[in-house]
């Protein structure tokens, strides 16, 4: 069973290899006229409303996390927190990725 998986992977590779490459053109990607402006403005609307939330989830855990660190109980906070640190990170890394697309 080994010797045939390597085979096949073996005629795989020679026939990849014998593919002929083609270069295409990169071309710089170009928004249709008049969306540009209206992209960028509904992203930018869309990071600022996403962070927004983001900071008032960081205040709601915080005074979550005061308020049961008088019991001793804080571990449920901990997790909240890393799991906003986290969204803040995939809306900041997203905004950052269209940006690079659209130019």
């Amino acid at each position: 069973m080994i010797e045939t998986l390597s085979a096949v992977q073996d005629f795989a590779t020679l026939a990849a290899a014998q593919i002929p490459m083609v270069d295409l053109p990169d071309s710089e990607p170009i928004a249709p006229p008049g969306l540009a402006d209206i992209w960028n403005r509904v992203v930018g609307v869309g990071k600022w409303i996403a962070l927004g939330i983001a900071v008032l989830g960081l205040f709601i855990i915080g005074g979550k996390m005061a308020y049961d660190s008088r019991r001793g109980e804080t571990s449920e906070e901990v997790g909240s927190l890393i799991k906003l640190v986290l969204a803040v990170s995939l809306i900041s890394g997203g905004v950052a990725v269209i940006g690079f697309i659209i130019g």
